[in-house]
């Protein structure tokens, strides 16, 4: 995800973007999916290869999180987990400026506690893209009890810029987005689980009848099935056993076909 987002901020702003991970292969691979985005918008003429070149020129890639010290907008995309959220506001909190927006693309964790962390916590606020982030209009903008309304404002126009559909949740278990598509995720792996339906024509189903741009097995590939296992875990921690992660996606996990970024989940990929 966070390589989609980094493609979605350097094709409407076109300015300095810095992409950070602890790891260089990850780098690599995210590197390979900003390049291949942009090289589709090409192909489809919404971008000129000059301004992709430009585009592509400035963006820098690098395990070093001190080179955000001079970004007005930081987004985190790492995985749904508390302490590593918690771990990394707490070093952009002592690297940003002090006027720096700090943005969690946390799908459901809460962004209360994530900002306890940092010294400022009013900067702190949830920007929810959705997968694939190129492509889809929404993100959800996630106010915590501290989130001051002028951080509000900056992600709301920070977001329109690019595009996006705005919508403003409160800091609860899945926000609402999440609670309410969580079920349809959870009841498609049960039916495909069940022996319902192969998973292309759940998708199909879901896609044709219901007027879905991409089927629930489709998203969750998108998503990863690692992030969906987590995020499945907090909210059925918090809200029950309605929540509770089907076993074939506890398998999957374990196998290590987690969607798109392994070529295989609930459909497989070249």
């Amino acid at each position: 995800m966070g390589s989609e987002i980094a493609y979605t901020v350097a094709r409407a702003y076109r300015c300095p973007l810095v992409v950070v991970d602890a790891s260089s292969e990850i780098l690599d691979r995210a590197k390979k999916v900003i390049e291949r985005n942009a090289a589709k918008d090409v192909e489809k003429s919404k971008l000129t290869v000059a301004v992709r070149d430009e585009m592509e020129s400035q963006i820098t890639y690098t395990t070093v999180i001190e080179e955000v010290a001079g970004a007005d907008f930081v987004i985190e995309a790492v995985p749904e987990r508390m302490q590593l959220k918690q771990e990394i506001f707490a070093k952009l909190d002592r690297v940003c400026h002090e006027r720096a927006v700090l943005a969690s693309n946390t799908s459901g964790l809460s962004l209360t506690k994530i900002a306890s962390a940092t010294s400022n916590p009013g900067r702190v606020i949830g920007t929810h893209f959705f997968a694939p982030a190129s492509v889809m209009r929404l993100v959800e903008i996630v106010r915590g009890l501290q989130t001051s309304e002028e951080t509000i404002r900056i992600a709301e126009d920070f977001c329109r810029a690019m595009g996006k559909h705005t919508i403003v949740a409160r800091d609860v278990p899945g926000f609402a987005t999440t609670r309410v598509g969580m079920p349809m995720y959870i009841e498609a792996m049960r039916a495909l689980e069940e022996g319902v339906a192969t998973a292309k024509d759940i998708d199909d189903g879901m896609k044709v009848g219901m007027n879905h741009a991409m089927g629930p097995l489709e998203t969750c590939d998108f998503i990863g099935l690692d992030t969906l296992l987590e995020v499945m875990e907090n909210l059925a921690e918090n809200y029950g056993d309605r929540f509770r992660p089907p076993v074939i996606l506890r398998r999957m996990v374990e196998a290590g076909w987690l969607g798109r970024k392994t070529k295989r989940g609930f459909h497989t990929y070249e």
